[in-house]
């Protein structure tokens, strides 16, 4: 179990970091790995054009980039992984439910799992956040 999570851990890190690595990479012109999504549907290319004007494709990226360094490296990374969790859940939304290509919806929803599945391998480091009751200061 624990070298399926070491496992997981280095694909999904990796996973992040090139697509950090590439968004900024084609942003600054001096190199691109592969093509970023823009999406072929309406709303999908609206969704992404708004993204771009705001610069919050950006963030997005650097989430992914400093995320997947995290992850990789095995440093923060329970915190690492619900940072990376919104920007998972979002290109799961526009890949499935705007964008509806096969592909991209593929590699969205397998992103999401492993980011899910990673989240519930580290799940003693959330069981503080997760409890019902929260004993205040001074409470035992």
């Amino acid at each position: 179990m624990k070298n399926l999570v070491m496992i997981g851990r280095l694909v999904f890190g990796a996973w992040m970091l090139v697509n950090g690595v590439n968004h900024f990479g084609t942003l600054s012109g001096s190199f691109s790995l592969f093509a970023e999504p823009v999406g072929t549907q309406p709303l999908a290319v609206q969704l992404m054009a708004a993204f771009n004007h705001s610069s919050l494709i950006n963030v997005a990226y650097a989430i992914q980039l400093i995320g997947g360094a995290l992850v990789l490296a095995g440093v923060f990374t329970p915190f690492a992984l619900c940072a990376l969790m919104p920007v998972s859940t979002c290109a799961a939304y526009w890949a499935v439910v705007l964008e509806h290509e096969p592909v991209g919806a593929l590699l969205a929803l397998v992103a999401f799992a492993l980011n899910g599945l990673l989240m519930l391998a580290y799940v003693d480091y959330y069981k503080g956040v997760l409890a019902r009751y929260a004993p205040t200061l001074g409470e035992a």
